[in-house]
Order: structure tokens, then C-alpha cells, then sequence
């Protein structure tokens, strides 16, 4: 394997340096053990071995989301089995060259916001920097306490031709990749425990611990007991998955910004209690969409006055607003300079060569050089893609010079950097492959400086020969082993642990919405399932000389299954009622189709997706079995008895979701709002059911068959025989499903359920015995428990329907739907009136 990859790399890579291997075909020193256990281990071990580690990603949930891609919403995570190496004499010069350009990029960007002596003195082009979409003149004179302002910073570094790593790019508005990073070493430790250790990778660990305390000695308000939000802009953002996990890994809260409001220069988080001051965001969002008041006032995704509380210094924002403009491409061709000026060195890391088209002689450079370089804007957007000159034809080149001539300064042009090439496990064997290093520096606030992960994640090509790397165009990430022990004593580190404030993490309201909707959208596939297969079962075994409107039991199972699903007209309609099985496919696979299975699941996932971190691993794999057989029952071709199949497949794994519900999360709000919607959405199907199954007699062998089916959808057939030991009667099936508290499957129970779980729940008026909700499940019960069972079992005479049985159900599914609301309102809306309570416990009286 090894020998194939050095006989490969000798003839056909000839152009680009190995990171594993020399020009004379030998192993790299710090590569021989990891060589020489790859040759051990052999090709079909080292194929499982990439399984298991796919598998351990999966398992853990670790996914990305590719914009624009209809399949890209939680992608698995793609991890290469070999890493990429760096030895601890190379990795030393590389920590200092990246410490280096961190505290460089802080003195431009204290100068940038402050006196700006650097633009007054010539060393950066005014128009370099005052176009620059991530240059925010609202962010002037605003800064963090201390000499660092840039907290978090990453670089992407390829080697060059010429052996020495370059910077390709600078990441400082919100650098992203930290917690991918941490996932892809516990999956590679799992998978090669003794390959890590022989090697003595360097731990990744003390990056995080040392961002913790610094966000603990930055804090400007409450340092003993900081609130710290993790701000993200939603599920639907390509490292969604990493927001969730570093805010559960770390202790944050995770919000959105739906999630905050400002009110009296603070920032407050909505929760299911009430308003909670916030201390410190640590943004995944964007700069310029983090306020719609003064920046793009089409965002979502900020909090309007959040720049105004920044200004105030009543929150901190890691990193700071206004950090975007060291993205900037352009200030790499003055950086060289600046060094000198500031720091009086020279660039210990250089920058791949640029060109910034705001200058004459620079402008002249590329456009007589366009071919062989990269052209880039100076601003990083969605709209605003790389363009590599050696694509383009005559034609194209000339119009993106006449492009380029409206509005020079917007341009650069970079040198097509031919960067070495690592060995990557392609198609069951080592293949050489491009590969781009992600570093991460994190301020140190207690000893003033700069730490550096010791580590990073890589990324290289599917593709030989491919130079723009990255995940969004399907780049593999590869974990970063610094090899050698570190000469960093953990002292200081072990003592700060141990002085961390252990802070009770909140809930916010939407996540508590997300958790109450998840619960009832469980509820609703499960009955929806079981409703679903005995139809299906009546359905074959139908008589087929006998129309199905002729049939009682099959036509009212159709009938209360579009009642159910909320499918009108459905099976309403008799044309859908004589030929089913089409309208029958389309409620369990269509997943555009509101209502039916499919739309129910893909609900229920979307809501679980949106809580994440506040689910195990165990139930995340769970989640992952249920999309996987979504994705089977999705299938437009799939027949009765497979729907059938897939039914039977995905009740048992919905049983499964709720199991680790009962057992596993602990007895908080999280798990008190997620039952609440369970046993909302439960109670209010039983009645459905109930009343499109029992609300009219037919001959007597029908309404056998109606009430073991409603018992069936129910789970209650056994418990029935065994209670009552005698025939189905009317009075004792009602009996079990709506009085016997009992019975988990009876109404009763479920409304009591409901009323325990809100007792849990903070209530925002002590002075009132019972809040609204409270109120209406009481009424609830109290109809229930007064009703007279006799008269609800029996039939008009006239109508041979069950009238009274009909209208007692109609008013629990009308209290239900007034006691989901009241919750709603309760919870997770912040009206002014319950804004004004909390605020009226913050300011003092005058």
C-alpha cells in the first residue's frame, strides 16, 4: 500500500511536494510509524477501518449542510482515516508564525477602530479599507477591555513549492471548524487508540478550556456567575451541527436570535421563566446580520440593538463586531510592511502573493498577468466566488477586466499557489491529494498572549489537482496530529478549572417550543402509524366484490384517517373512497403532502434537529434510524406491502425515541415540555379517533370490528381482555379509553399527565392558583369525571348515532386546542405585559 502510493507519487505527482513522502521516493521521518502500521494493517482492514470511522461520525450525529444542494441538509460528516502529520520541530516555527500574525491582526484592528494612524500614515489605502463591506463605522472607538480584541482567529495554511506554509486565508469574524475539530479526534482516538498514542499526538483539549476562562476574565457584568450564549443562525446553517455541539460541550446556551431582545441597553434571553440578562455572545453570525437596525435591516438572524448594548459595554461579543474587515485579502499585499512598522519583524508566516487592483502598477500586474492568477473581491460573500484567470476564454477575460476597471480597489489578484499534496484513502487505496491546514489561536487573557491549538483540521480534494478546497465544494477533513509531547506546563490550566463557576444552563422559549412541538409531532406519527396499518390490514383483507362505501368498517377507518391526518377532502370524497390505494401511498410517503406520515416525521425531525443539543447520543442515533427509513418510505414506487413493511419498521422505532425519553433525560423543563406536547397531541387523537370510530352503531359485527380496531390504535386490546374477560361492549371499551385514570391510553389520564408536568413548569403569577391552561385541562377533567358513561354509550334510537359521546369529545378537543394555546401564550411568546412583570424585578422603584 505505502509502496504503490511512493511509486505512484514519484511518476505522477512529480510537480507538487508530499507532505508523507520526499522527491527521492523515502518516508518522512515523522511518517514512518504511521507508514509502516498502514503497510501492517494492509488495504481491506484499513477499508473497515474508514467504515468504522464513518460509522462513529453517523452515530454521533456530526452532519454539514451544503447550500444550494437539495440533498444537503445534514450531510454526514466525511472524515478521512489518514491524518495529516506535522512534527514538533516544524510545528514550533508554524505556533510562532501564527502567534505572530494574531497579535499583528489585533494592533490593525485596535488601530483601524481607534486613531487609524496606520491609513493617516500611508501604510493601508484609505479606499482598501473604507469599502470594505467588514469595515462597520458604527463599531468606532468600541472596544474590549485589555490590549486583545481579536479573541478568536484562524488561518488556512497550504505549504508552497518552495517547502514553508503560506496563509491562504485569514478567518476572524466568526471563525468556524473549532468543533469539527474536536469530533474528528475523538473519532480518529476511537478507531486508532494505539496509533495516537505511539505517536504521541498532542491533545487538542486545552484550546477550549483556555477560550472558557478567557471569556470568564473578559466579562464586563457579573463575572462570579456569567450567562454566555452561543449566538447561531439556525438549524439550517452549514455548521449547525458544531454550534450545537460546542454550546453543549462547553456549558453555553444555544440561541438564535429570535431568542434575544434588548430592552435598557441589555441583552436579555427569552426563557420558558421568564427574561434572562445575557453577559457574553459568542456569534456564529455574521458581523453584518447581527444587527437589522444598524447594518442590513433585512437580516433575521440578530437582535435590533445589539450594536447600541455593545456600545454601552452592557454585553461583550466575541468576537467583536467589526472584526470581518482583517478578512480582508487586500491588506495581505501591505502586511509584510506592517509588520515591520509595528512589530519590527519580518512575517515569520508569509501570505500567498497579492496584488490589490486599487493601485496602478498592481492593477497593470494582473491584468498582464490574469491568466495565471486568482481574482478575487475584497469582500468574502455568497455572490462573490473566486475566479480562477486559466478558466476563463478571450471573451471572459476581457469582461471581467471591464468588470474590474469600474471599481479596481474591489479586486485582488493572488498567485495559484501549487500547495503540496498528503495522502488521502481514495477508492480503497492511498492516493496523493491536495490538502489545506485550518489553525486555531485563541487569546489568553490571564497571561496576555496568544495560545494555538496544537492541531487543527485539514481538508484536501476528492479531486487530483483540485486547488479550491473547502466543505461547501465536497472537501474531506482530515484530523491534524502535532507529533511530540508539548513543552507547555498544565498547571495554570488545572487551576482555572478548578476556579470555573458552575452556572445552572436556561432554556430558552423557542427551543422550548421546538421540545413541545417535538413531542406532539411523536404522538401524531404514532398514531398516525397505527391507524395507518390497521387500514392497510382491512383494506387486503376486504372482500373485493363489495364496494368499499358498502363495507362500514374499512370506509370509516379511511374516513377517521383523513379526519385524523387533517387530509380533506381524502377519503371524503368518493372517488378517493372506491379506488384508496393511491390517496393511501400519497399519507405515507409524500413528504410535501401536510399531514400525511412522511410531512409528521420530517416535522418531528426538523423540531429535533433545532434542539440538539439537548438530546443524548443515543437518541441522536435513534434519529438517525428514523431518517434513514423515512428516506425508504419516501421511495414514489414503493407498493402496499411495503408501505405495510415500512409502517410495522417505523412504529417500533418510534417506540424506541420515546423509551430513551422515559428512561434517560433528566425530570427538567426539557423533558416536562416534550411530554406536555405528547400527552397534548395524544389525548386530542384518542378523541379523534374515538369519535370517528364509535360515534355510529351498525349491525353488530361491524361495531365489533370497530371497537378491537379503536382499542388496537390504542394499545388497549390486551388490557381490555384482560380486565373484562368477556365480549366488546360499547360501555366498557369508553370506559377504558376516556374514565380509567389507570389506563395510560385513556383520556383522563393523558389530561392529568398534562396537569402534572405544567405544575413543574415555573408559573408566572404565584398569586393565582391556577394559570389559565391549568384552568382549562381542569374543566377538562372535571367534564370527564362527571360525565355519565350510561348515556354516552348509548345510541339515539333515532340516529343510531352516539350523540352525547360526540359532544363531549367535541368540547375536550376544543379545551385541548384552548390549553395548547394557553401554554403558547404562556411560554414561548414574550407579550409586554409578561416583559413588564419580568422588568419590574430589575429596576428599582423611584
Amino acid at each position: 500500500m505505502i509502496e504503490s502510493y511512493l511509486i505512484d507519487k514519484m511518476f505522477n505527482n512529480a510537480p507538487f511536494l508530499d507532505e508523507m513522502a520526499t522527491d527521492q521516493g523515502k518516508i518522512q521521518p515523522h511518517w514512518e510509524r504511521v507508514a509502516k502500521y498502514y503497510e501492517q494493517i494492509g488495504s481491506e482492514r484499513m477499508r473497515q477501518f474508514h467504515e468504522e470511522v464513518g460509522r462513529q461520525l453517523r452515530e454521533n450525529g456530526v452532519t454539514y449542510n451544503v447550500y444550494g444542494d437539495p440533498n444537503g441538509m445534514n450531510r454526514p460528516w466525511i472524515l478521512d482515516p489518514v491524518p495529516m502529520i506535522f512534527s514538533s520541530e516544524e510545528w514550533e516555527g508554524i505556533e510562532q508564525g501564527l502567534v505572530q500574525r494574531t497579535e499583528l491582526l489585533n494592533l490593525v484592528l485596535k488601530d483601524l477602530y481607534g486613531d487609524q494612524t496606520l491609513i493617516k500614515e500611508g501604510h493601508i489605502p484609505f479606499e482598501l479599507i473604507y469599502n470594505h463591506g467588514g469595515f462597520l463605522r458604527q463599531a468606532h472607538h468600541v472596544k474590549l477591555d485589555g490590549d486583545q480584541q481579536l479573541i478568536q482567529y484562524s488561518a488556512d495554511l497550504a505549504r508552497g513549492p518552495n517547502g514553508r506554509m503560506w496563509v491562504l486565508h485569514d478567518r476572524t469574524d466568526a471563525p468556524s471548524g473549532s468543533g469539527y475539530t474536536f469530533e474528528n479526534r475523538a473519532a480518529m482516538t476511537r478507531v486508532f487508540p494505539e496509533l495516537i498514542r505511539e505517536n504521541h499526538a498532542r491533545k487538542i483539549t486545552s484550546y477550549y478550556q483556555t477560550f472558557k476562562n478567557t471569556l470568564s476574565n473578559l466579562t464586563i457584568n457579573n463575572k462570579e456567575n456569567p450567562r454566555v450564549v452561543l449566538l447561531s443562525p439556525g438549524p439550517t446553517n452549514e455548521t449547525f451541527f458544531e454550534h450545537a455541539y460546542i454550546s453543549s460541550f462547553m456549558g453555553f446556551t444555544l440561541a438564535f436570535g429570535e431568542d434575544l431582545t434588548v430592552s435598557d441597553g441589555y441583552v436579555w434571553l427569552k426563557t420558558i421563566k421568564g427574561l434572562e440578562k445575557v453577559d457574553v455572545i459568542i456569534r456564529r453570525v455574521d458581523d453584518v446580520f447581527c444587527d437589522p437596525l444598524e447594518f442590513k435591516n433585512d437580516s433575521h438572524l440578530g437582535v435590533v440593538g445589539l450594536m447600541e448594548a455593545v456600545r454601552q459595554r452592557k454585553v461583550l461579543v466575541i468576537n467583536p463586531l467589526g472584526c470581518r474587515v482583517l478578512e480582508n485579502p487586500g491588506l495581505m499585499a501591505f502586511l509584510p510592511k506592517i509588520s515591520k512598522h509595528l512589530l519590527g519583524e519580518e512575517l515569520k508566516l508569509p501570505s500567498v502573493a497579492t496584488w490589490w487592483c486599487g493601485q496602478p502598477s498592481e492593477l497593470k500586474y494582473v491584468f498582464e498577468h490574469m491568466e495565471t492568477l486568482v481574482i478575487r473581491n475584497i469582500y468574502r460573500g455568497n455572490q462573490k466566488k473566486s475566479v480562477f484567470g486559466g478558466n476563463l476564454s478571450k471573451t471572459e477575460l476581457e469582461e471581467l477586466k471591464r468588470v474590474i476597471r469600474r471599481n479596481p480597489f474591489m479586486y485582488v489578484g493572488q498567485e495559484m499557489v501549487d500547495f503540496s499534496t498528503t495522502p488521502a484513502w481514495i477508492n480503497n487505496k492511498l492516493e496523493a491529494r491536495n490538502a489545506v491546514v485550518r489553525t486555531y489561536v485563541v487569546a489568553d487573557s490571564e497571561n496576555k498572549c496568544y495560545k494555538v491549538m496544537p492541531g487543527g483540521m485539514s481538508r484536501s480534494s476528492p479531486d487530483k489537482g483540485a486547488f479550491l478546497i473547502s466543505n461547501q465544494t465536497g472537501g474531506i477533513s482530515k484530523d491534524t496530529w502535532v507529533l511530540g509531547k508539548s513543552k507547555e506546563v498544565a498547571a495554570s490550566v488545572v487551576k482555572a478549572v478548578k476556579t470555573q463557576p458552575l452556572v445552572r444552563n436556561v432554556l430558552p422559549s423557542r427551543a422550548g417550543e421546538r421540545l413541545f412541538w417535538l413531542g406532539r409531532y411523536l404522538e401524531r406519527a404514532a398514531y398516525s402509524v397505527r391507524l395507518m396499518r390497521m387500514t392497510l390490514l382491512s383494506y387486503n383483507e376486504s372482500d373485493e366484490d363489495i364496494h368499499i362505501h358498502e363495507n362500514p368498517v374499512l370506509s370509516t377507518l379511511l374516513q377517521t384517517l383523513t379526519v385524523m391526518t387533517g387530509t380533506l377532502p381524502g377519503f371524503s370524497e368518493k372517488k378517493n373512497l372506491k379506488n384508496p390505494e393511491k390517496e393511501l401511498l400519497i399519507l405515507v410517503h409524500d413528504v410535501k403532502k401536510v399531514g400525511s406520515l412522511a410531512h409528521c416525521i420530517q416535522s418531528f425531525l426538523t423540531n429535533a434537529y433545532a434542539v440538539r443539543d439537548r438530546l443524548s447520543l443515543d437518541t441522536w442515533r435513534i434519529l438517525d434510524s428514523i431518517s434513514e427509513e423515512l428516506t425508504r418510505m419516501q421511495k414514489s414506487d414503493s407498493t402496499l406491502m411495503q408501505a405495510y413493511q415500512s409502517l410495522d419498521n417505523m412504529v417500533i422505532k418510534l417506540m424506541a425515541f420515546y423509551g430513551l425519553n422515559i428512561d434517560n433525560m433528566t425530570r427538567e423543563s426539557t423533558w416536562h415540555l416534550l411530554n406536555i406536547g405528547r400527552f397534548i397531541e395524544s389525548a386530542a387523537n384518542n378523541c379523534l379517533i374515538l369519535k370517528g370510530m364509535l360515534s355510529k352503531s351498525y349491525d353488530s359485527e361491524s361495531n365489533k370490528e370497530l371497537m378491537e380496531d379503536t382499542l388496537r390504535c390504542n394499545e388497549s386490546l390486551v388490557t381490555y381482555r384482560y380486565r373484562y374477560r368477556s365480549n366488546l361492549e360499547m360501555h366498557g371499551v369508553l370506559s377504558l379509553l376516556i374514565l380509567h385514570e389507570d389506563n395510560p391510553r385513556s383520556v383522563i389520564f393523558q389530561l392529568t399527565e398534562i396537569d402534572n408536568h405544567l405544575k413543574t413548569l415555573p408559573n408566572q403569577n404565584e398569586k393565582e392558583l391556577f394559570s389559565p391552561d391549568r384552568k382549562k385541562l381542569l374543566e377538562a377533567i372535571t367534564k370527564i369525571r362527571l360525565c355519565d358513561i350510561d348515556a354516552v354509550s348509548t345510541p339515539s334510537e333515532l340516529t343510531q348515532e352516539y350523540e352525547e359521546l360526540r359532544a363531549l369529545l367535541d368540547q375536550i378537543i376544543g379545551l385541548l386546542h384552548e390549553t395548547s394555546d394557553a401554554i403558547y401564550e404562556k411560554y414561548f411568546s414574550h407579550t409586554d405585559s409578561r416583559y413588564s412583570m419580568i422588568q419590574s424585578s430589575v429596576i428599582p422603584e423611584i
